[in-house]
């Protein structure tokens, strides 16, 4: 009957300190992106990715960005999530943020802009830049957790490229190392 009665106090313990953490929790290996694109096209992205932080610059940044271009019917996509500043950047705290489309919208550090791209061959092709610069974009991007030189997030948007063509971009999540010159 005592060891019933410890079993039972500790798994409730368990549950309630467990259960506030899942809705923070981000599902990926660390290193890794993915995220689905529907609309321009349907699939399911997934890459290698890192983060920088740079302050050696006028322009400072903080980017997490692909490591490697990510294939997709002959392909070659890639994704840019940034702020910038003027002054010293830092890493951005836990919480949702605005993606914005300009990365002079991005200075304050209270939003990021993303840009995803699409090119049939890097050295003929200007490509097709949804989002960033290019053209309008609304969503949110939430940073879950830093820890470990490791930042993990989610993130899902709607862009536009300057001609018109739209993606929707949903289930985004990565766990972003800090990358090492």
């Amino acid at each position: 009957m005592l060891a019933t009665l410890v079993l039972t106090s500790c798994s409730k313990d368990d549950d309630s300190t467990t259960n506030p953490n899942t809705n923070n929790s981000v599902n990926i290996e660390e290193g890794r992106i993915t995220f689905d694109i529907s609309n321009f096209e349907n699939t399911t992205m997934n890459g290698d990715v890192e983060y920088f932080l740079n302050n050696s610059y006028p322009t400072k940044y903080f980017s997490i960005s692909n490591v490697e271009s990510m294939m997709h019917n002959d392909r070659m996509w890639g994704i840019l999530i940034e702020q910038h500043s003027n002054d010293d950047i830092v890493l951005p705290q836990p919480g949702e943020y605005p993606i914005v489309q300009g990365l002079a919208n991005t200075y304050d550090q209270t939003s990021f802009n993303i840009t995803v791209s699409m090119f049939t061959d890097t050295m003929t092709d200007t490509g097709l830049h949804f989002g960033g610069n290019s053209g309008d974009i609304t969503g949110t991007l939430k940073i879950v957790s830093i820890t470990n030189n490791i930042v993990k997030g989610t993130f899902n948007f709607e862009a536009y490229a300057s001609s018109g063509q739209k993606i929707i971009v949903t289930n985004g999540k990565f766990a972003a190392p800090k990358h090492s010159w």
